[in-house]
């Protein structure tokens, strides 16, 4: 508590104090800001911290209000890093006067301190503001945030278990760093690529990232880079049974947490007492869980980590106390749920099954193997799922190096070529111009034939407003993907989409109002999907979402997330007051479904009684 009095005293100090060092005026700033926000500036504890604040405040021009949003912003980064609370409470105000004044780099700043203070306590709540915040960077046009935006949603994908979307953002970011320049992120991000290999088991590919970070962390001397990639090669030495070795790499983790703070330390703890466990030495694993929880404690965390409660409990089951560990499990589990640990909690329910079994308790261990075997399920799903978007991405990356080597080889063809006829007689120059020239104009041609051709094929097939399939694309995307469902006896599921009013909005405000509105509304939507799920419009402000392999509570899950998206739409620039809301009908395949009309069928009457209700509300077909 004192340390924290001494961060928010060490913050408040900079509203006042300006140093003699550091001369203000906005070069100066905006040079500072990069340095902090770069890392080049450590801030690495509170101490450093707040001297980077202090020196940041000193540079700030006088009379500066964008630049004095985004000191606050980084005062947001920085400060409140253990209460969440605050932090979340800061950035919301925040945020309401960057809207007013328009400031849209600023905007996206705050709505990535927001979802930092949501991701503990609501980790999908934290993936939606980091959504809204890569919006906003894009529309700044900040090759920073944007990078950043897509690393933050990709860390919440993960560790909400959607590993392969994380990948793709993490892609993504590398893509934006690289053409950017941004070398110290570029390398930073390469931690998250490989943290999200270690999540989808594959280690291999893995271990390859983890090390290069670590490599890249001790040549510049960055202790949270290498703490981070000893941290995440323990875990996948653990995962894999490797005990001794995780237990080397936590602490070696350790070793580097004593340059850092306690939060550091008691998580390199944690993570030492899982890798005792894995190397059979219970008593070594729960000295690590009382090491970390008094270091947490001390931080004020350790309340809020149920995975000191699950090691303790797994240390004591192997102990033979299986009251104790009970006990410990039943702490655990509500946190867990609260913060949507599915892999984790799978492995609290089996666990706990055995302690139950031990203590001659049948109906409780069977009731834990029950929620054991249905959480697998969903977890075994969902990375199927994720192998075969991998698989995809790998096939699309692998076809085009194939592409490319293959005009490689013609380039090397036609200069080995042209080098041929250069060694003839000097009247075939002639005869190669007009060849040349002939080839060129035919190639021209077929190009603009090509293009003709596709140009013609996509507007058959898609809305030219939004850029999404119409209802012949959609007709024939909806018809390939219940073909599967009936084939490999898994289910597909629709969610028929209906903007709330949208009349209203083209009557009060005119069409090119209402266009812009179906815009928004389609990226909106877009983005609240995963890569398998595929959307398109209908017609108005009718849309259809295809579910493939999608069971009904995870389509109503995702119909719930498209509606909150619809509703969290930032249209108030177009017209001043104007809010949208949406009403969702979802529907599941069934066995005796013929074809798809019968499932739109479905979710159309679903999407009828939602409007007929009260609409801005998800209705699930009987």
């Amino acid at each position: 508590m004192l340390r924290r009095l001494l961060v928010i005293l060490a913050a408040a100090a900079t509203l006042t104090v300006a140093p003699a060092h550091a001369a203000p005026s906005a070069t100066a700033f905006d040079r500072l800001f990069l340095q902090i926000d770069d890392g080049e500036i450590a801030v690495d504890d509170e101490r450093q911290s707040a001297e980077a604040l202090v020196r940041l405040h000193a540079a700030l021009p006088a009379g500066d209000a964008h630049r004095a949003r985004l000191y606050r912003a980084m005062v947001c980064d920085l400060t409140f890093i253990k209460d969440n609370r605050a932090g979340l409470a800061f950035a919301r105000r925040e945020l309401d006067d960057a809207r007013a004044a328009g400031d849209v780099a600023a905007q996206a700043h705050f709505t990535y301190c927001e979802g930092f203070a949501l991701e503990s306590a609501d980790p999908a709540g934290a993936w939606r503001a980091y959504a809204r915040g890569l919006q906003l960077s894009r529309r700044a046009e900040d090759a920073r945030l944007i990078g950043d935006g897509y690393t933050f949603r990709g860390g919440i994908a993960s560790l909400q278990g959607d590993h392969a979307r994380a990948l793709q953002d993490f892609l993504a970011a590398q893509a934006v760093f690289d053409r950017a320049r941004l070398a110290r992120r570029s390398e930073t991000n390469l931690l998250n690529i490989g943290m999200a290999y270690r999540r989808m088991g594959l280690y291999a590919e893995a271990m390859g990232y983890l090390r290069d970070t670590e490599a890249y962390a001790r040549r510049i001397d960055s202790v949270p880079d290498l703490y981070a990639a000893l941290m995440q090669q323990g875990y996948a030495f653990e995962e894999q049974g490797r005990g001794d070795a995780a237990v080397e790499r936590f602490r070696a983790a350790l070793d580097v947490a004593q340059r850092s703070d306690g939060i550091d330390r008691g998580y390199a703890q944690l993570g030492l007492a899982h890798a005792w466990l894995a190397a059979g030495k219970p008593t070594r694993a729960l000295e690590a869980v009382a090491d970390a929880r008094r270091e947490l404690t001390r931080e004020g965390i350790a309340g809020d980590e149920p995975m000191l409660d699950q090691a303790e409990g797994v240390a004591q089951a192997a102990l033979g106390r299986h009251d104790a560990a009970v006990a410990a499990f039943d702490r655990a589990e509500p946190l867990m749920r609260a913060q949507q640990s599915t892999r984790y909690l799978a492995l609290l329910h089996q666990a706990r099954a055995r302690s139950e079994e031990a203590l001659g308790d049948p109906l409780a261990a069977l009731a834990d193997l029950r929620a054991y075997s249905l959480v697998s399920q969903r977890l075994q799903a969902s990375a199927d799922d994720q192998r075969v978007t991998l698989a995809r991405m790998q096939f699309d990356a692998g076809r085009r190096a194939l592409e490319h080597a293959r005009l490689d080889l013609e380039r090397r063809r036609r200069e080995r070529e042209i080098r041929a006829l250069e060694r003839q007689r000097p009247w075939r120059w002639t005869a190669l111009g007009l060849g040349a020239a002939l080839i060129a104009a035919l190639a021209a041609l077929a190009l603009l034939q090509s293009r003709e051709s596709r140009r013609l094929r996509l507007l058959a097939l898609t809305d030219p407003l939004t850029g999404l399939a119409n209802r012949r694309g959609l007709r024939r995307l909806a018809e390939d993907a219940f073909a599967s469902a009936q084939a490999d006896g898994r289910p597909v599921s629709v969610v028929l989409l209906d903007l709330d009013h949208f009349k209203r909005v083209n009557d009060q405000h005119g069409h090119a109002t209402g266009d812009v509105v179906l815009v928004e509304a389609t990226r909106a939507l877009a983005d609240a999907l995963r890569p398998q799920d595929r959307i398109g419009r209908t017609g108005g402000e009718e849309f259809v979402v295809i579910l493939p392999g999608t069971r009904r509570e995870d389509a109503e899950v995702i119909a719930e997330r498209l509606r909150v998206a619809v509703a969290a739409l930032d249209v108030g620039r177009v017209v001043p007051g104007l809010a949208v809301s949406t009403s969702a009908g979802v529907a599941t395949s069934r066995p005796a479904d013929d074809r798809f009309d019968d499932l739109l069928g479905r979710a159309d009457a679903a999407l009828y009684r939602a409007k007929s209700t009260g609409r801005d509300r998800v209705v699930t077909a009987d």
